[in-house]
């Protein structure tokens, strides 16, 4: 960037900056679970609206902001429990202790960086994020809409939900879709082993990219007689496609396989 001051109303449009409005920031802050002993990774602080919440709730904050200008800015609020890095998230490592991770996400970034959370050797005790609603409720699955790959990946070991929604005119500049406070917290205890997680993966992606049925899809895993005996336990119709079934009941196609190995 060049050695010239910006206005601090300015944003860069690359970086998809839409600012959350001070009373909203406030609300999802009160919204978290977040305690005087922990501490919080901030993705994107911008202008600081969350963080300022943040610094008053946490043990320590360290916000990760991409624009330098805006890093400067957070910098220099002289914040005694306040560190902010100016560097792209995607290229940080993450703390090897508790921590919890909040932010106002580029929406175009989210999924790579929500990867990256989950994926992490020590993933946060809680994930905060505000993202477009359509693909909250991808991350979700049931009830807002059917399973997905994503949800069906997330759920043996994070609980999701939306915590609240925003309007568009709670941020600046507002934004041209609707918004969600989204809630991933890490399970004390996966619903399936870490060591069988691959496997619970594979079964899901095999078994939805089938165009067929499920007395079809599942074929390739079980005997005609199991998936029916399954359904009926499971109380799933053999003739719906695979993306009708919800979590708990992949979850207990998956128990049966392994039991059978």
């Amino acid at each position: 960037m060049s050695g010239r001051p910006r206005p601090a109303h300015t944003r860069r449009a690359e970086l998809s900056q839409h600012f959350l409005l001070p009373a909203a920031a406030a609300r999802l802050v009160q919204a978290t679970s977040i305690t005087p002993t922990d501490l919080v990774i901030e993705i994107g602080p911008g202008r600081g609206a969350l963080t300022r919440h943040l610094c008053k709730r946490a043990h320590h904050v360290v916000g990760i902001e991409i624009d330098t200008y805006l890093a400067r800015q957070l910098d220099n609020g002289n914040t005694a429990n306040l560190q902010v890095i100016n560097a792209d998230f995607l290229t940080c490592t993450l703390p090897d202790s508790d921590y919890i991770a909040i932010g106002n996400v580029p929406y175009a970034r989210a999924s790579d960086m929500l990867r990256k959370l989950v994926d992490a050797e020590r993933a946060p005790r809680d994930i905060y994020v505000v993202l477009q609603r359509e693909h909250a409720h991808r991350l979700c699955g049931l009830p807002y809409v059917r399973e997905s790959l994503w949800s069906l990946r997330l759920k043996p070991r994070w609980h999701v939900e939306i915590l609240d929604r925003l309007t568009r005119q709670e941020f600046s500049p507002p934004p041209a879709v609707e918004s969600v406070f989204l809630h991933l917290g890490h399970r004390e205890r996966s619903l399936i082993p870490a060591r069988d997680l691959p496997l619970f993966q594979q079964l899901v992606s095999q078994t939805l990219e089938i165009n067929a049925p499920l007395a079809k899809a599942l074929r390739q895993h079980l005997s005609r007689s199991q998936i029916q005996r399954l359904a009926q336990d499971l109380r799933f119709d053999a003739a719906d496609q695979p993306n009708a079934l919800m979590f708990e009941q992949w979850l207990g196609i998956f128990r049966f396989l392994r039991r059978g190995r």
